[in-house]
């Protein structure tokens, strides 16, 4: 897979991008904690070892073993399915927007399994309106921040969170793009359960083709 746009610092990226498998179908996560910070991040430096890559990346669709422990995500209709796609880096590492755009909306989502700080922009896509989520950001990226402020493709619009300020959990940018905000203003919703996945594949779109040339 041939890298198409950077998200994250280009420098780390020439180290190589690699999928990871945070799914319930992956035996690993029956016997460790992956919503353990530790426990991630040493699996994640084994992936690194075995690849010869450095950046992870993927959760697209996936349904994941990582919210099975999360009353967040465990209350009424479970949700478990990822919306958005992440890539995982060390905090500080730089964040960049996927296409020129606008500030449509910012928030500090700090509640525990939330996004941490929150940028989201506006595009126009071929015409139409495309909206674009970078979570999990440094409280300090918050700074100068103002709806209308515009950025050009490839800008560094942010840095990347520590887990004291991305509300817990390993380093690592979650990315999003939908055709709509319905009526969101510095969030939306990036995890599903299988009875809203039909509605939300309608405004929620593959990331996979901004980042990547399949």
């Amino acid at each position: 897979m041939k890298l198409k746009k950077h998200l994250i610092d280009p420098a780390l990226g020439q180290h190589g991008y690699f999928p990871i498998d945070l799914s319930i179908d992956n035996p690993h996560w029956d016997h460790n904690d992956v919503s353990d910070i530790e426990v991630f991040e040493q699996y994640l430096d084994q992936q690194r070892k075995d690849t010869d890559r450095y950046i992870a990346y993927g959760g697209y669709l996936e349904q994941r073993a990582l919210y099975r422990n999360s009353d967040r995500f465990q209350k009424g209709a479970v949700r478990d399915i990822h919306l958005g796609i992440d890539l995982w880096a060390p905090a500080g590492t730089s964040v960049h927007t996927i296409m020129d755009g606008i500030i449509h909306s910012f928030a500090n989502n700090d509640d525990h399994g939330n996004y941490g700080p929150t940028l989201i922009l506006e595009h126009d896509w071929n015409g139409e309106k495309l909206y674009s989520l970078y979570g999990h950001l440094s409280v300090d990226s918050m700074d100068g921040w103002e709806v209308g402020l515009r950025f050009r493709e490839s800008e560094i619009i942010a840095t990347l969170g520590a887990p004291h300020e991305n509300v817990g959990y390993a380093p690592h940018l979650h990315f999003q793009v939908m055709n709509s905000m319905l009526d969101y203003h510095g969030d939306f919703p990036g995890v599903a359960s299988s009875n809203e996945l039909d509605h939300y594949k309608k405004i929620v779109l593959d990331p996979n083709p901004f980042i990547f040339e399949l």
